[in-house]
């Protein structure tokens, strides 16, 4: 196993863990699980209907068996759910006609079927395939689109690949790698994935949205505060 494919090591991110624990499992459970109910319902306080929340279902999702491995129109609107507006067009012509053969190489070689807790490192190293697409979505549309590529990858590979943006990047104190911040997380106590998938539950209406989105929306709402604008997770 060479270097880049070796499991990081949790400790290095225990900070951020503690972080994740207070609000899946913690003190901060109650909060999350009434973020998830507001955004994917309409916000009782506020009654704003957050367009997120139609991100990972539109037109059944980036993910379904005809569309896996390629990127769609549906693909690059639904990135405007997640207020990534600008530049759309060249999003489009870039990730559906100039690269379009090496996007639909790299997501076939992407895990459909198993949840980041489930996915081996390697999926997730710096020399796999998963890195090898991101470093590819960022010059999609411009030259270092960060954002655009998470929610691009996390729109095609919903249960694998999560949506990450500055704003989450702050709260969580800019961990080195935010894939090896959550990989490590799962990884570490199957109680996490439970607390999860109860937070789900309760919820209530959402058994369609992957795991990791939840923790997406929670992460971002958390983020967000009582802060209402126009941004959206990622």
């Amino acid at each position: 196993m060479t270097t880049a494919q070796r499991p990081p090591d949790p400790a290095s991110y225990r900070g951020q863990h503690d972080l994740l624990d207070s609000f899946v499992l913690g003190e901060g459970r109650s909060d999350s699980l009434n973020a998830l109910r507001r955004y994917f319902n309409e916000d009782a306080t506020t009654g704003r209907l957050y367009t997120g929340r139609g991100f990972e279902r539109l037109e059944g999702g980036g993910d379904l068996p005809h569309v896996r491995n390629c990127i769609t129109s549906a693909d690059v609107l639904a990135l405007s759910y997640l207020s990534i507006t600008h530049r759309l067009p060249d999003v489009a012509f870039d990730t559906m006609v100039t690269y379009a053969d090496d996007i639909a190489r790299l997501l076939a070689e992407l895990p459909v079927d198993i949840d980041i807790h489930e996915a081996a490192w390697r999926v997730y190293a710096t020399t796999s395939p998963a890195a090898e697409l991101h470093a590819l979505l960022r010059r999609c549309g411009g030259t270092n689109r960060w954002v655009t590529a998470n929610k691009l990858l996390a729109r095609k590979r919903p249960r694998l690949l999560p949506v990450y943006d500055s704003r989450v990047e702050r709260l969580l104190g800019a961990p080195n790698s935010f894939w090896e911040c959550l990989w490590t997380w799962f990884d570490g106590d199957p109680q996490r994935v439970d607390g999860l998938r109860s937070l789900r539950d309760e919820a209530s209406g959402i058994e369609d949205i992957s795991l990791l989105r939840c923790l997406d929306v929670v992460l971002w709402m958390r983020a967000a505060g009582s802060h209402i604008d126009t941004d959206e997770p990622g």
